[in-house]
């Protein structure tokens, strides 16, 4: 099986906590004898948009496609992911749109981890972000694949046992959600396609707003829409 990390380090691999830990979950998909990938954003000349431009990340999203599982690396950055994981969800954004415009997900019989290395607050934010992210993407995402690395230097996370056990955690778990998935194959039978809530719901209240009084910031900005197409 195949699987890609993005590393979304804001530093060089030699001086990366988050490069750190990638490689060594990336040793041990290779143990298990699958093939891995290390894709550092930082090398990369992308731009960051929510459409399909070419540039040196468009091959390696395109990757994705023939992948069977992928995961975000990131350092915890004043309590969020870094700028080049956001710039993930949003290039991979043109991809969703396509995928609910057309109904068919083309990742659904791909799975998804997430890798968060630092200090301090902001693992469980960063985790449900990436993974709520993910499942709109339509990956699905097994358990106890979400690694979070509190160790301090490449010396000392090599040797950190919480790090070690849950690198373990998250190859094995990915390798045997993949090859469920593989034998399975649910994107055959699954429901396609993607439901907008907030469109959905703005459709069908856009009639009952009162602009002689609107409520609300939201209310005022719409029935000033109004007013402009008159």
């Amino acid at each position: 099986m195949r699987f890609l990390i993005f590393n979304g380090s804001l530093k060089a691999d030699e001086e990366s906590n988050t490069f750190a830990v990638c490689k060594m979950t990336q040793l041990g998909f290779q143990k298990l004898g699958h093939e891995c990938e290390i894709i550092t954003l930082r090398e990369l000349d992308y731009e960051g948009a929510t459409t399909d431009i070419d540039d040196e990340l468009k091959p390696e999203l395109l990757k994705i496609f023939k992948a069977d599982g992928v995961i975000f690396a990131t350092p915890i950055w004043w309590g969020n992911h870094s700028c080049h994981i956001q710039a993930m969800l949003e290039r991979l954004d043109v991809i969703y749109s396509w995928a609910k415009d057309n109904k068919y997900q083309p990742f659904y019989n791909k799975v998804f981890g997430t890798l968060v290395s630092g200090g301090g607050d902001g693992f469980q934010h960063i985790h449900g972000v990436l993974y709520s992210a993910a499942a709109n993407f339509g990956f699905t995402i097994p358990p106890q694949c979400n690694i979070e690395s509190k160790a301090q230097g490449i010396d000392e996370i090599v040797k950190d046992e919480d790090t070690v056990n849950q690198v373990k955690n998250c190859v094995i778990n990915m390798s045997t959600w993949a090859k469920i998935l593989e034998d399975g194959n649910p994107t055959k039978d699954a429901r396609h396609g993607s439901v907008d809530i907030n469109e959905s719901w703005s459709a069908k209240y856009k009639k009952s707003i009162n602009c002689e009084e609107p409520k609300g910031f939201s209310q005022k900005a719409h029935c000033a829409g109004r007013k402009k197409k008159r």
